[in-house]
Formats: structure tokens, sequence, C-alpha cells
């Protein structure tokens, strides 16, 4: 079967410009803020090594820089930015080990939750999770990455929701914020081919199978992982790293 090889990513840092849009003034402000900052480094809309200056965030938001300014610091405080002397915030590059760290952590937490969503048959449900993948491949097809990884992060975080399970489901938004920055790597070299891990995720949550559904998420995860670990050992100098090296060590 023929392979469709996608346009090269683009590793240049993009400016905030048609990331973040203006606010209106009111009391939640920092809140509203650090949602929509923590939305667009979970969608990969912000990129490893990109600065984030407050004074430019906000006059694109058309707020005072103090609400910008609690945001970047609670973000700061979750691991998902780090401020250097200056003061200027900016999206950490990852290395390999960290984000193998991020991933095993997933693979474990996010398996769990595929497992409880499909405790029981659910068809209504899985025609839900049908519509995000068929979302996602269209917008891949199509080459837009925004919608793609968007309707990604739908058909994921509908997993937690359904799992029912908000504790986990906080937990695993923390590494998406982490890890988010990086999922471009993985769009930039995956290969088209037939047999996604999500067909299964859908079919064992119609059945009501909870193993077959774990399976399939710890293989979706796996697969973009990786790509993407390849990718960071490359950015880092380090040899071509194998994925299994990594997992189950931290």
């Amino acid at each position: 079967m023929s392979e469709t090889i996608l346009p090269r990513f683009n590793p240049d840092p993009p400016t905030t410009e048609a990331i973040l849009f203006p606010m209106e003034r009111d009391n939640g402000l920092s809140v509203r803020i650090y949602l929509q900052l923590r939305q667009a480094l979970m969608r990969g809309k912000l990129r490893p090594g990109q600065k984030l200056v407050h004074r430019v965030l906000a006059a694109e938001l058309r707020v005072s820089p103090t609400p910008v300014r609690e945001a970047v610091l609670r973000l700061a405080s979750e691991a998902a930015l780090s401020i250097d002397q200056r003061g200027i915030a900016m999206v950490p590059e990852l290395d390999p080990a960290t984000y193998a760290e991020i991933l095993n952590l997933r693979i474990e937490l996010e398996g769990r939750a595929a497992a409880a969503a499909a405790a029981r048959p659910n068809p209504e449900l899985a025609a839900e999770f049908a519509a995000f993948h068929d979302r996602m491949m269209a917008a891949r097809h199509a080459g837009d990455e925004d919608t793609h990884l968007a309707a990604n992060e739908d058909f994921h975080f509908r997993i937690l929701s359904a799992a029912g399970m908000p504790v986990l489901a906080r937990l695993v938004e923390s590494l998406w914020m982490r890890c988010g920055p990086v999922l471009r790597y993985y769009i930039a070299h995956e290969r088209l081919v037939e047999g996604h891990p999500h067909l299964e995720f859908i079919a064992a949550v119609c059945e009501g199978t909870p193993e077959k559904a774990r399976a399939a998420m710890v293989q979706d995860i796996e697969n973009g992982g990786r790509i993407i670990l390849r990718k960071l050992a490359e950015r880092a100098h380090l040899a071509a790293a194998s994925l299994d090296s990594y997992l189950n060590q931290n």
C-alpha cells in the first residue's frame, strides 16, 4: 500500500499572531488568559523555544500586563513555561528523557482511562469518537495542522470525560501542557497508513472490551512517541533514540 508523505514541519517558532485573541475586561482576566495559553500549549500552537514577552502578549490581548504576568507565572509554576532572569517566559525545550517520562505517564494514565471508557458496550459513545477521528483525518489529508491537533485533543479528552476520573484527567492535562508543543513533530514525519489505533479503540468502545481499548490507546501514544522521540534526539544532537530504551525506565 502506498504511503502519503506530508509536507515538512517548519521548525522556526512562529509569533503569537492569530493564536491569542483580544479579551474583555473582567475580574477573571488572568484565569481566562491562563486557559487560552494552556490550550495553545496543548494544541501545539506554541513551539519549543518560543518566547512570550508580557508586554507583547498584553498588547495583543488588549489588556494590562498584570493579568498576563499572573497567567504566565501560573503556567511556569506548573512547568509548562520557564522564565529567565529577565522575566521573559519561554516554552521549554524537552529533552528525550523528560519526554519519555511524560510519555510513560500518559501511557499508564490514558490507558486506564481508555479501559474505563470501554467498560460496557456503548455504540453511541463510539459514534462520538468516530466523528472526532473522521474530522482529524480529513484535516490531516487537507494539511490543516491546527484542526488535526484540535480534533485529536478532543478525541483523547472525550476519553477522559467518559472514564469519569476527574483527578486522573487533571493529571493528564498537565502532561499535555508539557508535551503539546512538540506534537507537530509527529505530524511532520507521520506517514498515513491504514489501521489507525483510534479505529481499534472505537471498536472496543462499541463492543465494551476494556483491555482492547487500553491496548489501542497504548499503541496510539507509542506510535507518535517514537517519531517525536527521534526528532528530539536529533535536535539534541544525540544518536537516534529508540523508544524502547526509554520506556518503563523513568
